[in-house]
């Protein structure tokens, strides 16, 4: 008999798993005062990359997490180390670098949050002039860690020139 019992209550189990599985997710509500947190961080992120701030706070070594990665435009993946030394090998020259815009929190899903903005590369031409050099579509990746939210990393779309 306590076998038929142990039978039951695991049909029973199979059979409401699948249940609660099915049940229709929340809507997210997206929070103004956290995206306008993470796009403050996202402005601190630019500015560490440009000025090459590798520590300290507000740099790169602190706003970023540990597993910090990004996929460049051409696809390549680059980690944390990795990222700091390409910035690091940079010589950005004033009103150059990253510029982003329109930035949008997409989802939270609890200390995950995603975001989107336009991004503009800005460098200089043959004559010293500051120009637009890439235009692109990125997708921002933010955890919060100890309370704090952190850079997790981006994904970079390269949007191409209209044609002529």
């Amino acid at each position: 008999m306590k076998h038929i019992w142990i039978l039951v209550a695991c049909v029973a189990a199979g059979i409401s798993l699948p249940v609660f599985a099915q049940q229709k997710a929340e809507k997210m509500t997206v929070n103004p005062a956290l995206e306008k947190e993470l796009y403050a961080l996202d402005l601190k992120w630019m500015k560490a990359e440009h000025d090459k701030k590798m520590d300290g706070p507000d740099s790169m070594g602190e706003l970023w997490t540990d597993d910090f990665f990004d996929v460049l435009p051409g696809g390549k993946v680059v980690n944390k180390q990795e990222m700091m030394d390409m910035m690091g090998k940079a010589n950005p020259k004033p009103g150059t670098g990253a510029f982003p815009d329109t930035f949008k929190l997409r989802a939270v899903y609890g200390n995950v949050a995603l975001a989107t903005d336009h991004t503009i590369i800005k460098g200089l031409d043959a004559n010293g002039s500051i120009v637009p050099v890439i235009e692109m579509g990125v997708i921002r990746m933010f955890v919060k860690e100890n309370g704090k939210w952190r850079v997790a990393g981006a994904g970079l779309v390269p949007i191409p020139p209209p044609a002529k």
